[in-house]
């Protein structure tokens, strides 16, 4: 069952055109590289410097300059990265269904198993399989270029990646059964994520987390680090700091109001995690990113 709650709000690309292309730098430092999420688009996340950890349906991918993480539609994801060198990605997210052709032909019969989910993508496409990661990459290009006609590069594109992976696509009774062995670990913190969702502005102990969790402190806080990436601590301040950065970008809510509203108590606290997470203060975030679109 789906977490609505981590349901992505952000619109990708345009009703016309569903495709965007969006690039991801982390120095050394910052872990979480990608929080916890899921979206209705295909996406895919080619890793430009560096590695990290993605995890895609709890099931966890080392990856690598070169490398490809697939994220099917609906699969809960997210990254984090430990390397002395950072992480730098770019992450395609496109409608399947915006591939369709208006009749019926012979490369619809090939779409219809990935759009009704009895075909998966493989989760992981290695960094040695040239052809997949010349169309990855030719993609990425595209979309920075932009020249006349850029969309219809885009789509022949996605259609030759698909045409080039679908050798390797997964029939969805194999896809989950390796899924359930990997998913065990998951089962008591999948909860947890929702309940510091929902109240992360109010007060929450390590012992109120580890109840739910059914599990010792002790042994909750190595298993979520293990999970996430991040210490609860962490995860809830980077809650904290994603709804203040929104609340900034509005332009009318002070700092000081934006930290009270997400849950600081301390507006020295609250600068020292923003800058931490955001690099950059919460009065140079909202100098910069006052009056954009909050995703």
């Amino acid at each position: 069952m789906l977490e609505y709650r981590f349901r992505e709000k952000a619109v990708h690309g345009s009703s016309k055109f569903a495709f965007a292309v969006y690039h991801v730098d982390y120095e050394r430092g910052h872990p979480q590289i990608l929080p916890l999420h899921w979206h209705e688009e295909i996406e895919v996340i080619y890793i430009r410097r560096g590695s990290g950890i993605f995890t895609v349906s709890h099931a966890e991918y080392a990856v690598g300059a070169g490398d490809c993480v697939v994220v099917n539609s609906g699969e809960l994801h997210s990254g984090s990265s430990h390397a002395p060198e950072g992480c730098s990605y770019s992450a395609i997210v496109f409608k399947l269904s915006s591939l369709s052709s208006l009749q019926p032909d012979r490369c619809q019969d090939y779409l219809n198993p990935l759009l009704t989910g009895a075909y998966l993508f493989p989760p992981l496409i290695p960094g040695h399989q040239a052809a997949l990661r010349g169309l990855i990459e030719g993609l990425i290009e595209d979309d920075r270029v932009r020249e006349p006609g850029f969309e219809l590069l885009l789509k022949g594109q996605l259609l030759q990646f698909i045409a080039r992976i679908y050798p390797h696509l997964i029939p969805r009774s194999r896809y989950d059964r390796e899924l359930a062995r990997k998913r065990q670990k998951w089962d008591n913190i999948i909860p947890v994520l929702g309940y510091m969702d929902a109240r992360y502005k109010l007060a929450i102990t390590l012992e109120e987390l580890a109840g739910i969790a059914s599990v010792s402190p002790s042994h909750f806080c190595r298993l979520f680090k293990e999970l996430t990436g991040l210490r609860p601590l962490e995860y809830l301040n980077l809650l904290r700091v994603n709804s203040a950065a929104v609340l900034l970008q509005t332009g009318s809510c002070s700092v000081l109001d934006a930290a009270l509203e997400s849950g600081f108590q301390h507006l020295s606290y609250f600068s020292k995690q923003f800058r931490k997470h955001m690099q950059m203060t919460p009065s140079e975030y909202k100098s910069r990113y006052a009056g954009e679109q909050p995703l």
